[in-house]
C-alpha cells in the first residue's frame, strides 16, 4: 500500500512542477495518513516468506529508537516494517530507560509487534543516536538498517537496499541523501546550500550525506571507530546523528550511495513532525554548528580521500 502512494509522488513531480506538486504531494501524504490505520486494522501483519538471507550472508537488522511523545503513533510505523517484502533477521527498537519507567505497559501496549518478533531494549539517552549506535556495537558483523519513528517505509525497503547493496558492497546504502557541496577552497558549505536530495547524483560519493531515517543501511566497518565515543558524541554533535555518522564514515573512506537517481519524499505519519529534531537543526543552523564542531576536533579535510581509518 504504501509503495503506491511513493509511486503516485513520483507521477506527481512528472505530471506538475512548483506549487501544484507541492499541493498535491501534501494531499496523498493526508490520505495516506487517514487510511492507514483502517487498513492495517483490517487487513494481516505478517512478513514475506524470503529472508534476507537471499540477498546477504550476515544477519540483516533493523534498528529505530522512540521517545514517549510518538509512541502513540509507532504503530503504523512497524506495520510499515512488518509488511516488508523481504524478511529482516531482527527488529530492535531502543528505548531511554529514563523515558518510559513503565515498561510493562510498553510492552503492553506494543505487545501485537512483540509478539511477531519485534524486541525492545532499553538503554542510555543517546537521543537519535539511539537508533544505530547500540546495534552496530553489539552486532558488529551485522548489516543494520536504520529507520525513523516518524516515516512509513515502502514495503519494498529492504529489498531494495540490499539489492543496492549487492552492486555496491562496500557502501553506505540510502534510500535518501543530500550532497555536500564545497566552495572554491575546499571549504564546506553551509547545510542550506547543499544539493537538496542529491538530485541527479549516480553512483557512491563521499559527498553523499544519508538522511537515514528514511531507510539506510550500514555495512560492518562502515564507520570509524571514534563513531562510538560517546563523550564525544554528547560534547560534539547530540542533536543530529546524520551528521555524526557522515563525518564517521567519512572518517573512514567509506562511500554513499543512494538506491535511485530523483528519490521520493518521504511519507511522514500525522503529528510527529513537531516533536521532531529534523526542523530544528536546519532552522536554526544547528546542523551547521554540529558538523564545524565534528570536524574541527577530527581534523576532517573534506577535500582529502581518506582511504583508511583516521
Amino acid at each position: 500500500m504504501i509503495k503506491t502512494f511513493y509511486n503516485l509522488e513520483a507521477y506527481c513531480n512528472h505530471i506538475f512542477t512548483g506549487k501544484i506538486r507541492s499541493i498535491c504531494w501534501h494531499l496523498l501524504k493526508g490520505v495516506l495518513n487517514a487510511y492507514a490505520s483502517i487498513y492495517y486494522a483490517i487487513t494481516t501483519t505478517k512478513f514475506s516468506k524470503i529472508s534476507a538471507k537471499a540477498y546477504v550472508k550476515q544477519d540483516v537488522i533493523i534498528s529505530l529508537t522512540t521517545f514517549p511523545a510518538r509512541l502513540q503513533t509507532i504503530p503504523n510505523v512497524l506495520e510499515s516494517i512488518f509488511r516488508q517484502t523481504v524478511r529482516p533477521t531482527r527488529i530492535i527498537l531502543w528505548l531511554a530507560d529514563e523515558q518510559f519507567p513503565n515498561k510493562e505497559s510498553v510492552k503492553t501496549y506494543l505487545n501485537k509487534y512483540l509478539k511477531l518478533g519485534l524486541e525492545i531494549k532499553y538503554c542510555d539517552d543517546l537521543k537519535a543516536h539511539k537508533k544505530y549506535y547500540y546495534s552496530i556495537k553489539e552486532n558488529p558483523n551485522a548489516f543494520i538498517i536504520t529507520f525513523d519513528d516518524d516515516i512509513f517505509a515502502p514495503e519494498d525497503m529492504i529489498e531494495i537496499l540490499l539489492k543496492t547493496h549487492n552492486k555496491y558492497p562496500n557502501c553506505i546504502v540510502t534510500q535518501r541523501a543530500h550532497e555536500m557541496k564545497l566552495n572554491l577552497n575546499g571549504e564546506l558549505l553551509p547545510y542550506g546550500k547543499w544539493n537538496y536530495l542529491a538530485q541527479d547524483c549516480e553512483g557512491p560519493s563521499r559527498y553523499l550525506c544519508a538522511t537515514g531515517g528514511a531507510g539506510c543501511l550500514y555495512v560492518p566497518g562502515a564507520l570509524s571507530e571514534n563513531a562510538f565515543d560517546i563523550e564525544q558524541i554528547k560534547s560534539l554533535c547530540l542533536e543530529a546523528d546524520d551528521i555524526w555518522l557522515k563525518c564517521m564514515s567519512f572518517l573512514k573512506g567509506t562511500k554513499v550511495v543512494l538506491t535511485g537517481v530523483n528519490n521520493p519524499e518521504i511519507i511522514d505519519v500525522r503529528a510527529n513532525k513537531r516533536n521532531g529534531l529534523a526542523k530544528k537543526n536546519i532552522e536554526l543552523a544547528l546542523n551547521d554548528v554540529q558538523m564545524k564542531a565534528v570536524a574541527d576536533y577530527y581534523h576532517i579535510d573534506w577535500e582529502k580521500d581518506y582511504g583508511t581509518d583516521k
